[in-house]
């Protein structure tokens, strides 16, 4: 098994599997199982920061002034299609046209 610390992926550059950038990776969604948290999928994209802010009050009012509070722009990426082997550069492992599909508005928790 290989080991990552998720502080080697927060903030990094994530590639396609053409090799261009997406975006970075913002957040890691975890499920508990047991013992152990297991990462569920990876939060891509610049509105992806903008969700964790929208879990309050306060970050729905500033997405709601600046209009960003419905735009496209998460990637919700599945954990087995994100290949992190090498932590400095994770790749996504399926195309762009794929990757589309996996693109979602922000959620707003209210």
């Amino acid at each position: 098994m290989h080991t990552v610390n998720l502080d080697q992926l927060v903030g990094r550059r994530v590639l396609s599997k053409e090799g261009h950038c997406i975006g970075h990776l913002e957040e890691i969604v975890a499920a508990a199982h047991g013992d152990e948290l297991l990462v569920t999928e990876y939060h891509v994209g610049i509105f992806a920061a903008f969700e964790r802010l929208a879990a309050s009050s306060i970050g729905t009012a500033i997405l709601d002034l600046v209009r960003m509070r419905h735009r496209k722009g998460i990637y919700r990426i599945p954990w087995d299609k994100l290949d992190i082997s090498d932590p400095t550069r994770p790749t996504v492992c399926i195309s762009e046209q794929e990757l589309a599909a996996l693109q979602s508005s922000p959620s707003v928790k209210r």
